[in-house]
């Protein structure tokens, strides 16, 4: 079978199957180890029957609902690829803002060079933990996570990127409660409402970690948490930066001024690149 072949063979299986028909193209520049456009030039080659034979299972998991990056194992994330696995989020660009934000505020609500303590809250692959390490070496970051499994991807990301990460195992806060204070705190966690995840597409209710999606009732359970628990976890200035649903900005602002009240400096609801509400950073100060 021809490369142009077995395109066009893929592009209609998925598009027959309700799927995105360029992730043919994808999976198949993966297998060969070639950028798009070397794929392109080299369209009339014959791919080889060991090749054939794992694209065509590769393309009727992906028509089966399987994410097209827990079929390679990997996602891009920041500039760097991320090994992922069903234990964790795949992740999203829009969190690359959540990112980008918080390097942002870093460098303006502290003093440059500061060395600042830094915590990922539900750190999944270890894409935000990982991130911010490499991109600010003043930034002592710690990662935390309820799952043992997604700790394990994180780790592997974090060695293979070599990225200095302190991680943990337990329920947000928890682990440092009474140890450790940060300058930063950070989270994108679960915030979706019960009665809407039955309403997701199938390429993430089916297949990604429902710990990592379900935010309870109203979507907002690991907010008041995490809220609950920064007190003891402030030392006398703190970003909190967490990623939202797309209609949590305004109540999850209440929340926080009602939580922190006059130590609340600053609030903001940012929107994402595709001009939904999508990120929330404060800066808390102690009197």
């Amino acid at each position: 079978m021809k490369i142009y072949e077995a395109l066009n063979w893929a592009s209609s299986f998925l598009k027959e199957h309700n799927r995105d028909e360029n992730a043919g193209e994808y999976l198949l520049c993966r297998r060969l180890g070639i950028s798009r456009t070397e794929l392109l030039i080299n369209i009339r080659e014959s791919l080889s029957l060991e090749d054939q034979q794992w694209y065509e299972k590769k393309i009727h998991e992906h028509a089966a609902g399987i994410p097209v990056q827990y079929i390679i194992g990997s996602e891009w994330f920041y500039g760097r690829e991320f090994k992922v696995t069903p234990d964790v989020l795949i992740p999203r660009p829009e969190t690359e803002e959540l990112v980008q934000g918080v390097l942002k505020m870093a460098d303006t609500e502290f003093p440059k060079g500061k060395t600042l303590k830094v915590c990922d809250i539900g750190t999944g692959s270890g894409a935000i933990a990982v991130s911010l390490a490499l991109e600010n070496p003043n930034l002592d970051v710690y990662a935390v996570d309820i799952s043992q499994k997604a700790l394990f991807v994180a780790k592997e990301n974090a060695a293979k990127l070599g990225a200095n990460v302190n991680f943990e195992q337990g329920s947000f806060l928890e682990p440092f409660l009474g140890k450790q204070t940060f300058d930063i705190i950070v989270s994108n966690p679960p915030y979706i409402a019960d009665e809407e995840l039955v309403g997701l597409d199938s390429l993430v209710k089916d297949y990604e970690p429902v710990l990592a999606l379900s935010g309870g009732a109203d979507g907002l359970d690991c907010y008041r948490k995490i809220i609950r628990q920064i007190p003891q976890a402030v030392s006398s200035k703190l970003i909190l930066a967490f990623e939202i649903g797309a209609e949590q900005g305004k109540v999850l602002s209440e929340m926080a001024a009602s939580a922190f009240g006059s130590q609340l400096r600053s609030i903001t609801v940012q929107k994402d690149i595709n001009g939904k509400d999508r990120m929330v950073f404060a800066v808390i100060e102690k009197g």
